[in-house]
């Protein structure tokens, strides 16, 4: 049987027939560099097949650096006095017996070539360049083991995203860093300390621009305010000597987890519940550590929350189930949850089936409870032990949830026949099961 021959296509007319006008070639040169200048490298040289002109002046007009990291105080090659070369990122991360103050002349350099990411990583804390917050094309400053000193001039109004880890910085500076970035989104601060001359420092963040906000407090850290109400993603975490915390409301809050450490002091200074009830939007909520035993006690009087959180779809806590108030207060969160999806419980704390307090039985509540037997779909048990409470719990889940289809369980290794028999009570498979640091794991599917 003989071989089909093909079709050949004829391109060359369809190609004729696209051919447009030639919009570049009679462009002056000061609009080709305009044109060049908000392009990216790859746009560009996709635009030089498509004019001859502006072919054969790419090479001269593309004058662009995307990043660079120096560890010399100079460019190697230095930078044009002329523009328009335009510099998107610098990394600084001198040698160690280089001082940071050196970088000075390379940041004015900078600055007039359009510097808007500016990194800086030094061995040690060292003091930064009094400069470094007056570059005001900057718009990701990202400080790394430094010092910023108290005499810096904040000019940074385009500045978006604000990132300081392990860096010494006084409260008075970051006032004025607020104050100046009035653009500012993203703030995350990890283990920065200085705020205060006090032996328990403190710090206070004011800004109704951050849009998300990362705080990791160091040890030593007392006292924590935050006040921003633009507030849309939160993760904050408290340490063990914290005296004072102070969260206010944020109403446009869609995700937030929050990590407190346990505290040897009375926690009645910590002030949660004006940010909780006003997160109507929330969707994501995570308590983590001590968190439940703050806001239990700050809900113990109410017998039901006044707040309705509709679009809340994860919930991740951890509950001491020797505490009487953390319970009911957990049955008062998922209350006000109509339509959860997921839900996962942690068990914290050192529980047995005799210091369980004795007012504390679920199962008359649970059944009031509509996101449990109709929009839950993923159950997670982390910390299962074979005691009353939690056997309630958990096969009221396995035969009342209607929409379950996933639940993960992770127990102790002598529990494992137990776990399985009470699984056993709903028809489902296998998908996972596992073993690490002495704990074992199953995930069911009853999809």
């Amino acid at each position: 049987m003989g071989r089909r021959p093909r079709k050949r296509r004829h391109r060359r007319a369809a190609a004729a027939a696209a051919e447009g006008p030639d919009c570049f070639s009679h462009l002056t040169e000061d609009l080709l560099r305009s044109i060049l200048n908000r392009l990216s490298t790859r746009f560009a040289a996709r635009l030089a097949a498509v004019s001859r002109h502006f072919r054969r002046e790419v090479p001269a007009l593309l004058e662009r650096v995307d990043s660079l990291t120096l560890t010399e105080p100079a460019f190697e090659p230095s930078l044009p006095e002329t523009p328009p070369l335009l510099l998107r990122r610098l990394d600084i991360a001198p040698h160690r017996v280089m001082p940071a103050s050196a970088f000075r002349a390379v940041l004015n350099d900078a600055a007039q070539h359009g510097l808007s990411e500016l990194g800086f990583r030094l061995v040690r804390r060292q003091r930064l360049p009094k400069n470094v917050l007056s570059v005001k094309s900057l718009v990701v400053l990202d400080l790394n083991t430094c010092a910023v000193p108290p005499w810096c001039e904040a000019r940074c109004p385009c500045l978006r995203t604000l990132k300081l880890q392990r860096v010494a910085i006084h409260q008075d500076t970051i006032n004025r860093i607020l104050v100046s970035a009035s653009c500012l989104e993203t703030l995350e601060m990890e283990y920065c300390t200085g705020f205060g001359t006090g032996k328990d420092g403190g710090c206070t963040l004011v800004s109704p621009s951050v849009r998300y906000l990362v705080f990791r407090p160091t040890q030593k850290q007392a006292e924590t305010a935050i006040r921003a109400s633009g507030l849309r993603m939160v993760t904050l975490y408290t340490r063990g000597r914290a005296k004072k915390l102070e969260l206010a409301s944020a109403p446009e809050i869609t995700k937030a987890y929050l990590h407190f450490a346990k505290s040897p002091r009375i926690m009645e200074s910590f002030t949660v519940r004006p940010f909780l009830d006003a997160g109507v939007r929330l969707q994501c909520l995570k308590l983590g550590g001590h968190a439940m035993k703050i806001l239990s006690s700050e809900y113990e009087e109410i017998p039901k929350l006044m707040v309705m959180f509709q679009d809340l779809r994860i919930l991740s806590v951890s509950v001491d189930l020797s505490n009487e108030q953390e319970p009911v207060f957990l049955l008062k969160l998922l209350e006000s949850c109509p339509n959860l999806q997921k839900f996962t419980l942690s068990v914290a704390g050192k529980c047995s089936e005799n210091n369980l307090p004795p007012s504390v039985d679920p199962t008359d509540r649970l059944a009031s409870i509509s996101c449990l037997t109709s929009s839950l779909v993923q159950f997670k048990f982390r910390g299962f032990k074979p005691q009353e409470y939690q056997k309630k719990l958990m096969g009221f889940l396995l035969t009342q949830a209607m929409n379950l289809k996933m639940v993960h369980v992770e127990f102790e290794k002598n529990d494992l026949a137990t776990v399985e028999e009470m699984l056993s009570v709903r028809t489902g498979t296998v998908q996972n099961k596992s073993t690490k640091y002495k704990k074992s794991y199953i995930q069911m599917d009853y999809s």
